[in-house]
């Protein structure tokens, strides 16, 4: 009866679902040669993503971020089909990227586009900033070589740069203005959905408040989507619909950036928030504590929940039962021991004691 119900929702949701991920899991071989192999081994491996399936709707900004070696920046690879998952697929508006044909594929990447962490590394050092721009029009074909010129200078002027700099080099531009150049790159192929990777942190920080405008002004104005992969979460809670809270390669806590704000009901989610500089006040008011100690070995993860060597709140359940991702509220999911409904074994709950602090 729940499978049907999910059925129902899915398809009640596809006509505002652009893109979706199912189960996307991506593990890494270490080692194991040819020995190992003959011997029926199996190599180690690292898991990067552990199942994680997310919706993006058309017109949001979901925000997905986490610490370090959480698989923020693997999953967006997989989104972009720069690497192929060990299993589980992604869904672009009802179409399975990961099928499509090559023709396909093409025009799907038109339609996906990636901005990456350091402009100073996307562009080319020997070309202008129109032939940067005019160069991706002349890949996709999206107008006559002689109106290229006007196209680069119209998009110049939409991400807020002046016109004249398109005769410019990348190294008489300041980071703020390669990364507005590199946003103009991206929107030259009209794309829908745009992968921002840690965008705005090689920036400094009153450069960064200026391109975090350029992506609310440019999103509103053109109706993008945004998948908005970082570690710092004010930057999360100035620009994000939704927040994806990601450890160890799953999904830990995801919800509308107002209820990750003011209400986390993670414990990973909590102790990011108390440990982030610039939400430090906001987060004093909480009863929560601090995680303890690093992220785990991801070649050795823990049993039982990924998170529990570190959590203050750890129960018996904790090291041996890894909780399932699970619905509290509406619009909300969370993956804890501690939140009725996330776990198949709420008996567990009542009759163990928490470890101490």
């Amino acid at each position: 009866m729940e499978a049907e119900q999910r059925d129902e929702d899915r398809t009640a949701d596809d006509a505002t679902v652009l893109l979706r991920t199912v189960d996307l899991v991506k593990d890494y071989p270490l080692g194991g040669g040819w020995l190992d192999r003959l011997r029926g081994q199996e190599p180690p491996k690292l898991r990067a993503l552990g199942g994680v399936s997310l919706t993006v709707r058309t017109g949001e900004t979901l925000g997905v971020v986490g610490e370090t070696g959480s698989g923020k920046s693997t999953l967006g690879r997989l989104i972009l089909r720069l690497e192929k998952p060990t299993s589980g697929d992604v869904e672009f508006a009802g179409e399975s990227i990961l099928e499509a044909s090559h023709a396909r594929s093409r025009s799907l990447r038109q339609q996906i586009q990636i901005i990456l962490q350091d402009p100073y590394s996307t562009l080319n050092p020997y070309q202008t900033v129109g032939s940067s721009i005019a160069e991706v029009l002349a890949v996709y074909e999206l107008c006559p070589r002689e109106e290229r010129r006007d196209e680069a200078a119209r998009l110049l002027s939409l991400v807020g740069l002046p016109v004249d700099l398109i005769d410019a080099k990348p190294r008489q531009l300041s980071g703020g203005g390669l990364q507005r150049v590199s946003v103009a790159r991206a929107l030259a192929v009209r794309p829908k959905l745009i992968i921002a990777d840690e965008p705005v942190s090689a920036l400094d920080v009153s450069v960064q408040a200026q391109v975090l405008n350029l992506f609310s002004s440019v999103g509103q104005e053109l109706g993008l989507t945004y998948v908005f992969i970082t570690h710092d979460l004010a930057v999360v809670r100035r620009i994000s619909n939704r927040v994806a809270v990601m450890y160890l390669g799953e999904v830990v806590e995801e919800a509308a950036t107002s209820k990750i704000f003011g209400e986390p009901l993670h414990p990973y989610t909590e102790a990011l928030l108390k440990a982030a500089p610039d939400i430090r006040a906001h987060a004093a008011t909480r009863t929560g504590a601090a995680a303890r100690g690093e992220m785990p070995n991801p070649i050795s993860p823990p049993t039982g929940c990924p998170f529990h060597p570190r959590c203050p709140h750890a129960m018996d359940v904790c090291r041996v039962e890894a909780p399932r991702l699970r619905p509290v509220g509406e619009g909300r999911v969370v993956s804890c021991h501690l939140h009725p409904g996330s776990s198949d074994s709420s008996a567990a709950h009542g009759g163990v004691d928490r470890a101490a602090s």
